[in-house]
């Protein structure tokens, strides 16, 4: 059986040149310590509202964090709990965009290919639950019932 060598992780400065490269309009790069914040407009398709949204890109292959920052997705959501999100502290609401435990993402893998897409497409299945108040766009709901060894609500500051 021939090893392969272990995937090479992007430092979050290769990261920032990922991002940067893929020339969204009016998006911005900064740093929080060691922490990029990448700052962009997303609009889930042709005639979708346009959401500011902020990809918080951690170093050392750690998990990155969605977050839609306006419009107030709770707001528009009338109050009612919204689907595929992890519970956050901070502006705005924290999306899940895949799965941990099925690896669909991988610390390797290129975020303009998936959590910029991942976005879009989870932002369409928000508008469409926002109409029918049925979410269309699969996965599984993680489940909310703690558990003692279970890590607390992800705290970021804003």
């Amino acid at each position: 059986m021939k090893e392969f060598p272990p995937e090479r992780i992007p430092t979050v400065a290769q990261r920032a040149l990922e991002l940067k490269a893929i020339g969204l309009p009016g998006s911005q790069l900064s740093y929080r310590g060691r922490e990029l914040n990448f700052r962009v407009g997303i609009a889930p398709g042709a005639f979708g509202r346009l959401y500011q949204c902020l990809l918080r890109v951690r170093p050392d292959g750690r998990q990155p964090l969605m977050i839609v920052i306006e419009p107030d997705l709770t707001l528009l959501a009338g109050g009612l709990k919204i689907p595929h999100t992890y519970g956050y502290t901070g502006k705005g609401a924290c999306l899940c965009l895949w799965l941990p435990k099925e690896r669909d993402w991988m610390p390797g893998m290129s975020l303009a290919e998936t959590f910029i897409p991942w976005t879009a497409e989870w932002l369409r299945y928000f508008e469409i639950w926002l109409r029918t108040g049925e979410w269309t766009g699969g996965g599984v709901h993680p489940d909310r019932a703690p558990r003692r060894w279970a890590r607390p609500t992800i705290v970021v500051p804003s």
